[in-house]
């Protein structure tokens, strides 16, 4: 009796152990998405102007006179000073490896003309410590028609090599999507284009 009851449990549980172990394939699916660049951060350093005389460096312009000069020219172009900030986390970053005054500054902007106006600019004293773009943030909407993309992509390559194998695809047996919407802005190349991924599992028939 015991030996029939062990039968009669395997028995039932052996189709749920094979709908457990089904064949799958994963695929990739991407589709191309354009990111672009939302505002700018320019980072700038003035600083004493000094030449070398003797066995040490002389002050020629101080750190004032630098941000008077620089406030001029920044005026001449349309951009007001008072704009900036200061930025004293960079002054401390950099300050182990400077010997003379500084001060830090940074602008935040949308317009592309005034960072050219900026990184164009000649002023004693005054340098580009660094520029950073933020890009524009995708909304949950565009991320999901982004998504649907992919998937779609997806398929149609699972498809390609399960005939390849003489195989069919069939239900999507699981999605990972590790896409957010905060996005990131190639420092360096020529294009805004980026790809958006989707991992698809199908079932392999």
């Amino acid at each position: 009796m015991r030996t029939i009851i062990y039968a009669l449990i395997l028995f039932i549980s052996l189709p749920t152990f094979a709908q457990d172990n089904k064949n799958t394939i994963v695929v990739m699916g991407e589709v191309e998405k354009e990111v672009l660049a939302e505002s700018y951060t320019i980072i700038i350093t003035l600083q004493d102007v000094t030449v070398y005389e003797g066995q040490g460096e002389m002050v020629v312009t101080p750190l004032d006179i630098v941000q008077q000069n620089f406030t001029k020219k920044l005026k001449d172009l349309g951009i007001d000073f008072n704009r900036f900030k200061r930025n004293t986390y960079y002054e401390f970053a950099m300050s182990y490896s400077q010997g003379k005054a500084a001060a830090c500054y940074y602008l935040k902007t949308s317009d592309q003309v005034e960072v050219r106006k900026i990184i164009q600019l000649k002023s004693a004293g005054m340098s580009i410590a660094n520029i950073d773009m933020e890009p524009v943030k995708f909304t949950d909407s565009q991320l999901v028609d982004l998504s649907i993309k992919a998937i779609t992509n997806a398929k149609e390559k699972a498809q390609a090599i399960a005939e390849k194998m003489n195989k069919s695809i069939g239900e999507i047996v699981s999605i990972s999507d590790p896409n957010t919407s905060l996005q990131y802005v190639q420092s360096y190349g020529t294009t805004t284009k980026q790809t958006h991924n989707v991992t698809v599992s199908f079932e392999l028939k």
